[in-house]
């Protein structure tokens, strides 16, 4: 009678303890929906830099951040009331555009395909000798969170990132080419995503490997840093990884308030020459 008394009392409580695990599993599993930062990217931006920066003829070779990037210039350019440039996309195999005489314009193209970096890099290589450079001021080809990964060889994409971007500046010396980190993405949250880490690595060790090798060329040469500005969380922590108030639910493209941030760092950037 005892042992069975004791048998139901350790039945029970294992029941007891699978179904607090199954509580926790189910919590914890996936990854917390991030609380967005304030939006107040538009109080680092004067107008005279937005004018400045319409004035210029730019080609954005892009992906999914590049779309957020767009957003937000066109959230600063509302918020400031200053016309915006021209935005104008264009496909890789087609001339480029016709654009008016003495007038500012923001040319992109969605690039390559994700998980490619070295198809993306030799696309934009391809369009800047199809005529792009003889159109555009400023130029850049920004890869994707996706180009680089846990599993990617950083000093092959680098390098076949520095001979072509040698190469172009070389040949086309009217153009300033501005050189880009890779996107981050936010830190694992959550059991399934921390688990992922384990399985196939860090991919945002991997990226920073890749931005560390950016910033030491060309850190004092029209960089822009996606990656810091990304981690950098609004409050001036920085990270190795996407601040979470930048993110969007997916935890990998940018929020409004962080489409935003981007677009004034991209700002920056444009207009430092104008600045001296």
């Amino acid at each position: 009678m005892k042992a069975a008394v004791v048998v139901r009392r350790v039945l029970l409580g294992a029941a007891v303890v699978a179904a607090v695990g199954a509580v926790v599993l189910v919590r914890f599993w996936g990854p917390r929906e991030p609380q967005p930062a304030p939006d107040t990217a538009a109080e680092s931006v004067a107008p005279g830099e937005l004018t400045a920066a319409a004035g210029q003829r730019v080609f954005l070779g892009h992906m999914s951040i590049g779309w957020n990037l767009l957003d937000g210039l066109k959230e600063l350019y509302a918020d400031k009331d200053v016309p915006e440039p021209d935005v104008v996309q264009v496909a890789l195999d087609a001339p480029p555009p016709d654009l008016p005489a003495g007038q500012g314009a923001i040319v992109h193209a969605e690039i390559g395909t994700n998980g490619d970096p070295l198809g993306k890099i030799e696309n934009f290589d391809t369009v800047m000798r199809g005529g792009m450079a003889d159109t555009v001021d400023v130029a850049l080809v920004k890869l994707c969170f996706t180009d680089i990964t846990a599993g990617t060889d950083v000093d092959a994409v680098f390098s076949a990132y520095r001979t072509t971007m040698d190469d172009l500046e070389r040949d086309f010396p009217d153009v300033r080419f501005v050189h880009t980190t890779v996107p981050l993405t936010a830190a694992p949250s959550g059991i399934k995503q921390h688990l992922k880490v384990v399985v196939r690595g860090d991919d945002n060790a991997a990226r920073e490997r890749y931005n560390t090798l950016v910033r030491e060329a060309y850190g004092n040469d029209d960089l822009f840093d996606i990656a810091a500005a990304e981690g950098t969380a609004a409050d001036g922590v920085r990270t190795a990884s996407l601040a979470t108030g930048w993110a969007d639910g997916d935890r990998e493209h940018l929020n409004q308030a962080g489409s935003a941030m981007l677009a004034a760092r991209f700002l920056d950037v444009l207009t430092q020459t104008e600045d001296g």
